[in-house]
């Protein structure tokens, strides 16, 4: 009786009992990627396959594709291999004027759980570059190459970054409202001036013209006329603006190279209303940029000088588990708050309080059929002898 008393106590605390393991569970070994990619630049698509340390049971996504089922993917065993056509994906592509040829960018996340984002999650960042053919007509791209192209130290490169302050670090993610600075800047470009043009917001399928072909802001009261420090960078505050159908975009504008004045200065946009005029540049050579992909909260950001402050209070002590309780900011919150904690501790005491004797009655009436049934096998045999 007793052994069985015992095996009943050791099931009932591995069902009820917290913090007990009946069993030592082996933990799952973490799968990553092996290496880097392997990247193919088709005509009109990018080819990736990459494998990983084990079973792959994950899933990949084209990041900051307006379609998500834009891609087809293979997964054998260990082995993952994606397809992302051009057209279908709206892979962003920039042109390269030195040496002359279009850039296509894609970003591909490999996610290791079937459902969600963990820390195991990785993110590739790939080009595809696509020399202009020298004699040839066609206006679709060869085969490109996955290697950035090469550096031409005489030509001129221009840079778009939208960064956290002046001298700043880029920006990534970002809440409406937020001051960023819009920053251009060019190298090797000799004695001309840059001027910025033909500027958009592109959200998935959707561009939004900010600065027009005259190098003037569209919507001055979310992106200000343009700041000209000098011949080669060119700057402006912003508060952070984005479009209502997706939290993922880019700005890219057209770096235009014109020459210096007989004066020797720069030419510069005038665009003052009554002074505004369209001026035919397009006999200068331009350069198209475009900034980092931003990711934009749609939650307004709210600074700490426009919140009031409340005065602090001492901490309220208490005997159950901690238990964080979401309250309002109002000036009777502290009250509300003392009295939702006080509710929950007693709803916790009384839920333990009933397991408990949940637990006790369901011991004492076990241990009344064993007993049960151990009298009547002795009554059993008494009646037999």
């Amino acid at each position: 009786m007793n052994w069985r008393f015992s095996m009943l106590l050791l099931l009932l605390l591995c069902f009820d009992g917290p913090g007990i393991k009946c069993q030592d569970e082996e933990p799952t070994p973490r799968n990553e990627v092996l290496g880097e990619p392997t990247v193919s630049c088709a005509a009109d698509a990018i080819y990736v396959k990459l494998r990983t340390k084990s079973t792959f049971l994950g899933h990949v996504d084209v990041k900051y594709s307006p379609d998500k089922a834009c891609f087809q993917s293979l997964v054998t065993n260990n082995q993952i291999e994606i397809l992302i056509p051009h057209e279908e994906c709206m892979v962003p592509r920039r042109r390269s004027l030195h040496p002359t040829g279009v850039i296509l960018e894609v970003s591909l996340s490999v996610s290791f759980h079937p459902e969600f984002t963990t820390v195991d999650d990785r993110i590739f960042n790939m080009q595809c570059f696509h020399q202009k053919k020298i004699n040839g007509t066609s206006t679709s791209l060869a085969i490109g190459s996955p290697k950035p192209p090469p550096s031409d130290t005489k030509g001129p490169s221009c840079s778009y970054e939208v960064l956290t302050s002046p001298g700043g670090l880029p920006a990534g993610r970002l809440a409406l409202g937020q001051d960023v600075y819009h920053s251009w800047q060019c190298q090797n470009v000799y004695e001309s001036c840059i001027m910025i043009e033909n500027c958009e917001l592109v959200g998935g399928e959707e561009t939004h013209e900010v600065i027009d072909s005259s190098g003037c802001s569209k919507h001055e009261s979310i992106m200000p006329q343009l700041e000209y420090h000098n011949r080669t960078h060119v700057g402006t505050s912003v508060k952070v603006f984005g479009v209502s159908h997706t939290s993922i975009v880019y700005f890219a504008c057209q770096v235009r190279l014109h020459p210096q004045l007989p004066t020797g200065e720069c030419p510069k946009p005038k665009c003052d209303l009554m002074r505004r005029k369209r001026e035919d540049s397009s006999q200068f050579p331009s350069i198209d940029v475009r900034s980092q992909n931003l990711e934009i909260s749609q939650l307004i950001n709210i600074t700490s000088s426009t919140m009031t402050p409340h005065p602090t209070e001492p901490p309220i002590q208490h005997t159950c588990p901690d238990i964080h309780v979401e309250t309002e900011s109002i000036e009777e919150a502290s009250e509300s708050k003392a009295l939702d904690e006080e509710r929950i501790c007693a709803d916790f005491r009384s839920v333990l309080v009933v397991s408990i004797l949940l637990t006790v009655a369901l011991i004492l009436i076990t241990t009344t059929i064993v007993i049960l049934i151990v009298r009547r096998q002795k009554y059993e045999i008494a009646s037999m002898s």
